[in-house]
């Protein structure tokens, strides 16, 4: 069997729940996927507003969008570069649907504080955690947050089945409703009660995700030995700052990135002559020719640290005299003072 909620798909269902404390979990067949049957689980009108940060990954939005909802583009917190509550409390309204949010890098949201900010309109909330398998927000799994939450297991991420992904739920409801809808919307009888598609997960990437979930904490303890190291290289450089992770959480650090005051393109264009992968990531949504016609506010912090952030290297089998040469690198570029 290759399909059909196989031998290995039980078994990576089985292991991810136990690693995110939830029975409440369902393998699908990606992140992407997921974002969209978790928005659909909702059952939410047509036209309701989805507050989402505008930095966050395309498939954030374009799962917004599929389903026929109208995304209004958040402001996120610069420290921690996740969706900024006062955004939320400020943009909640009789239209808000559904409120989404991005745990960057792996670094999870303030969800306490973005619960409280949906104040009186209570809307659902569910996080993309497309990099925060391994994460936790004051002790807490990441698939404990919101209303629902969607893992990616693709070949970028800290845990890979080289295409998957995992919705948790906070209600057996969502939990029923989704395994319809990963289903064509039926179960077992060829009668469909809602509208679903295909998302079932196959055995071929589930057998590799049973080997992955249980490499996960040598993976994430591994990353933050990396970002301790590059902080400590980097941190007393001028000029240079770290996303923050608040004390009581846990990122996954998928991706570590600086914040350039100055000099940020210089130090790109001299990380690649010596041969060093890095990346500006994200690029804001409210900046992309789909979704431009959503851009109907300033968002100033997403904006500045646009502008400002590289990801440099990080991977779970990266050594400490590759993490020292990328340092030093970076090190010798703002000390030879370059050009802002």
């Amino acid at each position: 069997m290759l399909s059909n909620f196989g031998k290995y798909a039980q078994q990576f269902e089985a292991r991810a729940q136990e690693y995110v404390g939830t029975r409440r979990a369902r393998a699908v067949a990606s992140c992407d996927l997921g974002l969209i049957l978790a928005l659909a689980a909702l059952d939410l009108p047509p036209g309701g507003e989805a507050i989402v940060p505008s930095f966050t990954f395309n498939s954030t939005v374009n799962a917004i969008l599929w389903n026929r909802l109208t995304p209004v583009f958040a402001d996120i917190d610069p420290r921690r570069l996740t969706l900024d509550p006062a955004e939320v409390e400020r943009l909640a309204g009789p239209r808000t649907a559904v409120v989404v949010g991005t745990h960057v890098f792996g670094n999870p949201c303030d969800d306490d504080a973005i619960r409280a900010a949906t104040g009186s309109t209570r809307a659902p909330i569910v996080y993309d955690a497309a990099h925060a398998f391994g994460s936790r927000y004051r002790g807490r799994p990441a698939g404990t947050l919101g209303d629902l939450a969607v893992f990616s297991f693709s070949g970028t991420k800290v845990t890979t089945s080289a295409e998957g992904g995992l919705i948790t739920a906070a209600t057996d409801d969502l939990v029923s409703r989704l395994e319809y809808l990963r289903a064509y919307g039926f179960q077992h009888d060829y009668e469909s009660r809602m509208v679903g598609l295909t998302a079932k997960i196959s055995e071929l990437n589930a057998a590799l995700g049973v080997l992955a979930v249980e490499a996960t904490e040598r993976a994430v303890t591994r990353r933050q030995e990396v970002a301790a190291r590059y902080r400590a290289a980097l941190g007393g450089l001028p000029g240079l700052s770290f996303q923050q992770v608040d004390a009581g959480d846990r990122s996954t650090h998928k991706d570590f990135c600086i914040l350039c005051e100055r000099g940020r393109d210089g130090l790109e264009r001299s990380l690649e002559v010596a041969g060093i992968q890095t990346k500006r990531y994200f690029r804001p949504a409210h900046a992309m020719q789909a979704y431009r016609r959503f851009a109907t506010r300033k968002l100033p912090q997403t904006d500045a640290v646009a502008g400002r952030i590289l990801c440099l290297p990080i991977f779970n089998e990266i050594s400490d005299a590759q993490v020292d040469e990328v340092a030093g690198r970076v090190t010798d570029h703002f000390r030879s003072g370059p050009a802002a």
